[in-house]
């Protein structure tokens, strides 16, 4: 009788051991996945956003702008200008091709109404730029400067562009006031 074999243990243990590794597996991914998933996601700082948005900023060059201004002095006066456009959406460069020449109209619009005299100061340039964004943003946003006109700008509008405005800034690469 010692051929025997060893009287074997019934299945139960092994079913046991096999329910525990698989409910710990199954514990562990729905942790897992709760923790990539649906945990709270930590909040973005106002600086951060700016950052990321400032990385995306680039800028269209628009042709240089020539007109007359208004003279006091009986000369005749001209203004030149080039203005290039910071914006944080590529799809915003092919919308400033298509409304150019709105976009340009506007603008020598705007510069047209200036006196010589009083242009090259820094609160008009300043001014300008306001108005000039402005205008561009309504053209963009619109798809038409229905008016004919300039919006006047808020006094915020100088310096901070709303985050759904197309052009966050105008800038004068060049200015000539003769």
């Amino acid at each position: 009788m010692a051929d025997q074999p060893a009287k074997t243990k019934s299945g139960k243990g092994k079913w046991i051991i096999i329910t525990v590794v698989v409910l710990l597996v199954l514990g562990g991914g729905g942790a897992g996945a709760w923790w990539f998933l649906m945990r709270p996601k930590p909040q973005v700082t106002a600086q951060e956003l700016a950052a990321q948005r400032e990385k995306q900023a680039h800028f269209v060059s628009l042709d240089p702008f020539v007109t007359n201004v208004l003279s006091t002095d009986g000369n005749t006066h001209y203004l030149q200008v080039k203005i290039d456009l910071k914006t944080f959406d590529p799809k915003t460069d092919d919308e400033v091709k298509a409304m150019t020449p709105e976009i340009r109209n506007a603008i020598l619009r705007i510069l047209a109404a200036q006196q010589a005299d009083k242009v090259g100061t820094v609160q008009v340039r300043e001014q300008l730029r306001s108005e000039i964004l402005t205008g561009i943003n309504q053209i963009l946003n619109t798809g038409s400067d229905a008016s004919g006109q300039a919006v006047a700008p808020t006094a915020h509008a100088a310096h901070v562009a709303p985050l759904a405005a197309p052009v966050a800034g105008v800038y004068f690469t060049a200015f000539v006031v003769q």
